[in-house]
């Protein structure tokens, strides 16, 4: 049952919604809120994970983003699945694509990690609480894949 007209709009919950697969890549045995997103003019995927302090990002993602478009903040240590990383914080925009309503454009703080000569990153991107999921309002409707998402109001 669809009640866009209830959540979406000026004054409501949401300003738009997005469809989201629930599953990363390849990977099927586990259910996930995978959005796709845009990190500058890049078109990427992200799980949401409201444990991450912060938004991770595949370090050849952010290879790849103009130099303009992120400021370095601090370097930064993060436990990702068990392993100490060491790397980057920085923020840029993260651009939440509607379906329906309007775009949501979030300045974001990430974690690039930073690999070892050789080593590849085959983990996840992800959406964190502090440095993102905070900065919205959103909702999970898994009955049709639906993440609603809005500014919080001032």
């Amino acid at each position: 049952m669809n009640r866009f007209g209830e959540i979406i709009g000026d004054d409501r919950f949401a300003s738009g919604y997005t469809t989201y697969t629930d599953h990363y890549g390849m990977e099927v045995q586990n259910t996930r809120i995978v959005l796709p997103l845009y990190v500058g003019t890049l078109l990427v995927s992200a799980v949401v994970d409201t444990a991450a302090p912060w938004c991770i990002l595949n370090p050849a993602i952010v290879e790849q983003m103009s130099p303009n478009s992120k400021e370095h903040v601090r370097k930064d240590k993060q436990n990702i699945r068990g392993i100490i990383y060491e790397g980057d914080l920085i923020r840029t925009d993260i651009k939440l694509h509607a379906d329906y309503g309007e775009d949501l454009v979030i300045d974001a703080t990430i974690f690039v990690p930073i690999l070892k000569f050789g080593e590849i990153w085959n983990l996840p991107n992800f959406l964190g609480l502090d440095g993102f999921l905070h900065r919205l309002r959103f909702a999970v409707d898994p009955q049709s894949n639906t993440f609603y998402f809005g500014m919080i109001a001032d």
